[in-house]
């Protein structure tokens, strides 16, 4: 079975298993929130935060008391890089790739500010090269699935209303390399996705 059929149904589970346990508390509460990202791919060669896109989605939270709780999002994020506009001939070349996520976060709360930290599961839904307004397929492929850790923290701006920001980086290559010549670096053996949220949302 190849490894992304694996870890999607581990994540499922999970996710099944611990709702289930959630649910007994009775003590949920939900949000939307929608924002923009800036993001990189570590290891493709073309650095810095250029590529700018969206991200949007919502969230349940289960306290466990009054600090600290588990919060379950679903989330759509559009991530990649870009280079930026050459000067000389004004040329462009751009990764995108859009996802589906779902987010798993210790959340601890302390007075306005709310702490996260925790994993996430992105299925990949598309991915292209743009090249001076072209866009070709990205070879090699990246792959179908991107596991990883972020960090975040909200404020809260009166009873609903928040405004968050964090930052999420693959744990596990989202392709190979294709320049890979040392087998001991941890960036060479594959490219992977870091990106910055930054949103508004409103709970309920």
């Amino acid at each position: 079975m190849p490894l992304n059929m694996k870890l999607t149904k581990f994540f499922l589970l999970f996710l099944a298993l611990l709702c289930s346990q959630l649910h007994a508390q009775q003590a949920f509460n939900a949000g939307i929130a929608i924002g923009m990202t800036t993001s990189q791919i570590s290891g493709d060669g073309l650095g810095g935060w250029d590529k700018f896109g969206i991200t949007g989605g919502a969230y349940v939270n289960a306290p466990f008391n009054k600090k600290n709780g588990l919060r379950i999002g679903l989330y759509y994020s559009q991530k990649g890089s870009r280079t930026k506009r050459d000067t000389l001939n004004f040329n462009t070349y751009s990764y995108r790739l859009n996802y589906i996520e779902v987010p798993v976060q210790w959340s601890y709360q302390n007075g306005p500010f709310t702490f996260l930290s925790g994993l996430y599961y992105g299925q990949i839904i598309k991915q292209e090269i743009l090249a001076n307004q072209l866009t070709s397929p990205v070879s090699p492929a990246f792959r179908n699935f991107d596991v990883g850790l972020g960090l975040g923290a909200l404020v809260q701006l009166g009873d609903h209303l928040f405004v968050e920001a964090k930052f999420s980086s693959s744990i596990l290559p989202t392709r190979p390399s294709p320049n890979f010549t040392n087998p001991n670096s941890y960036y060479e053996k594959g490219n992977y996705n870091q990106v910055l949220h930054f949103l508004i949302g409103r709970n309920f």
